[in-house]
């Protein structure tokens, strides 16, 4: 047992090249996962090994993985955007299931693109560190805030890279970091491209709507004095990248109140509801509360709700279909 810790913890510093030769020839889908070393170049890395820089430090990749597990909805937009299908998948809230096995229906927004049945790993926040062990993954990925306090555990079950994903590009680091550890840099340049052009062409066809126009975003909860305004993050950006001047709140989100909205002076408001609060029942919050429906921008039609699920997933593919689901709104409204 002592042996095998000691080689454990060689493996994890790399501090001996040898170790990792030995453990890439051994099997291809296994790898060293490290930390930044001063006395190890890309140069001295095996032929069939890559290596992942992302937030949490460096990752080593050799052979081809063929179970990978997104540990939060970004990772999946990003991981599905490649054309690969997840072996394991952590959502935003815990399920009952072992696995998903109606991805379409469990999975919001992502999951009629999972061919697989990938294998419940718990809520974000707190992955199953025993599902884990026994899917005996090949690499994980996740986000580095939410990894953080777990991130050697992790490591010490597959090699591991953790990504801080945030803003309305904050996807296409994570993309081009994972992409050459998968050898899908072709695909990552085509998702960027493509999502490039979609938002382009998209804001000219709004760009008489969006003119000198100002947008609030509202997180919207049942109780109403519990809602907040989005601070700067994936919503917000990708509302300024189509042209609006974005009203933004406190990175803290501090709940508002119905009289403090209403004094906004906002030309569009974009609802969504949060919590357990769906697009339905907000809708009849706005219509049936005397303060929200007098306010000039909802009396205008300028308001419109979308799933809150958007700012979660903060990937290439959420991405596209906000920009597809917001254009028809304004277009039609």
């Amino acid at each position: 047992m002592k042996y095998w810790s000691r080689r454990l913890n060689v493996w994890l510093l790399a501090t001996l090249l040898c170790v990792v030769i030995i453990a890439c020839n051994g099997n291809s889908s296994q790898s060293g996962n490290s930390q930044s070393n001063s006395n190890q170049t890309v140069d001295n890395i095996p032929s069939d090994c890559r290596v992942i820089q992302h937030d949490g430090g460096e990752t080593e990749i050799c052979g081809q993985p063929q179970k990978i597990v997104a540990l939060s909805p970004p990772l999946l937009d990003i991981l599905l955007s490649l054309g690969v299908q997840p072996a394991g998948y952590a959502e935003v809230d815990l399920l009952s299931q072992k696995v998903f096995d109606n991805p379409a229906e469990q999975i919001p927004f992502l999951g009629d693109r999972v061919t697989s049945q990938p294998v419940n790993l718990g809520d974000r926040h707190n992955p199953s560190i025993e599902t884990l062990l026994q899917l005996k993954p090949d690499l994980i990925l996740g986000e580095a805030s939410y990894l953080e306090a777990n991130h050697k555990l992790l490591s010490n079950i597959a090699p591991t890279a953790a990504f801080e994903i945030s803003g309305e590009t904050g996807w296409k680091t994570a993309l081009q970091a994972i992409a050459p550890g998968l050898e899908r840099e072709q695909q990552a340049q085509q998702v960027i491209a493509m999502y490039e052009q979609r938002l382009q062409t998209a804001k000219q066809q709004l760009a008489p709507l969006t003119s000198e126009q100002t947008i609030i975003v509202l997180g919207w909860q049942r109780i109403s004095n519990q809602s907040f305004v989005f601070a700067s993050d994936f919503i917000t950006e990708l509302l300024e990248a189509l042209g609006f001047e974005v009203i933004v709140g406190a990175s803290d989100r501090p709940s508002i109140s119905i009289e403090a909205i209403a004094q906004i002076e906002a030309d569009h408001i974009l609802v969504m509801p949060s919590g357990d609060n769906t697009i339905d029942n907000a809708k009849q919050q706005w219509q049936s509360d005397p303060i929200l429906s007098s306010i000039p921008a909802v009396k205008a039609g300028n308001i419109y709700l979308m799933d809150y699920q958007f700012a979660r997933i903060r990937g290439p593919i959420a991405a596209e279909i906000f920009i597809n689901q917001f254009q028809d709104l304004l277009m039609d409204h």
